[in-house]
């Protein structure tokens, strides 16, 4: 194992996390309490050597399988998600604000505990739960949940599945091509009621 690779492991080992309570708007104007972890990983610290950002997932393998554990994912489908969101550029950031691996907008990090959308192990972890909450919202429909992801909720649900959103629809469609594995069809995966740690 590589240097690198070491210090990345060792790094991931002493993530410590807290508690916050989250609150969710609902379309109907109902708020659900969402209790979610606080990432906290000031002791993950990006070394000299490590390039900004990565050709290959090799560098973050280690965040994305135990955020695709935590939040019972597909490790290969959290690996699609952050390729087609930043390509693996941990200071990716979008015309629109949107900042990291997977591209988490400053209002979404915020509601999911993530301090520091730079970090590699608070936004993947930020991302794989927002990715879990929308699979449970949209029962385990992955083509939704991905829709969800790069058009939000409230338009998934607008307009009954994917939006009519050129952007969007190529979004969804680039994921699923990544994928070597085809998920069940038609791209269900079940729903898992989960008690964040």
């Amino acid at each position: 194992m590589g240097r690198v690779g070491l210090i990345m492991l060792l790094g991931v080992a002493s993530i410590t996390e807290a508690r916050a309570d989250v609150f969710e708007l609902k379309e109907n104007g109902e708020t659900v309490n969402v209790t979610t972890p606080v990432w906290r990983s000031a002791s993950v610290q990006r070394p000299a050597s490590m390039p900004q950002s990565a050709p290959t997932n090799a560098i973050y393998h280690p965040i994305v399988t135990q955020a695709a554990n935590r939040y019972a994912l597909s490790p290969a489908l959290l690996d699609a998600v952050i390729r087609q969101e930043s390509g693996y550029r941990v200071n990716a950031v979008s015309p629109v604000g949107a900042v990291g691996l997977m591209q988490l907008m400053p209002g979404t990090a915020r509601s999911l505990g993530v301090t520091d959308s730079y970090d590699p192990v608070q936004n993947v972890n930020g991302g794989a739960a927002y990715l879990r909450i929308q699979l449970n919202r949209f029962g385990g429909n992955v083509e939704h949940a991905l829709a969800a992801y790069n058009a939000g909720p409230g338009a998934v649900m607008r307009h009954g599945g994917i939006p009519p959103y050129r952007e969007t629809q190529n979004y969804v469609q680039r994921i699923l091509g990544r994928l070597t594995v085809p998920l069940t069809t038609p791209t269900q995966v079940q729903t898992k009621e989960m008690t964040l740690p």
